[in-house]
């Protein structure tokens, strides 16, 4: 999402993955509540319309499924 413009990537720790409540905590804030994310909140909301569609999402799954039913022909 990050590459995207919807949201921003959460700093991790190189050893093992993990990631602090404080990191999480102070990307939240950049995305929901500084200026710096108001690209990303307006990203967002556009892309709402695509993954907040079922009917569309719904088609997708089935032709999705038909491909992979119908696989190797």
């Amino acid at each position: 999402m990050h590459e995207k413009r919807v949201g921003l990537e959460i700093p991790r720790d190189e050893r093992d993955g993990s990631f602090t409540s404080d990191s999480v905590a102070e990307v939240t804030r950049r995305v929901m509540v500084e200026r710096e994310g108001e690209s990303i909140r307006s990203n967002a909301w556009a892309m709402k319309e695509i993954f907040g569609n079922v009917e569309l999402n719904n088609a997708c799954l089935d032709e999705f499924t038909r491909v992979l039913e119908t696989w190797p022909n």
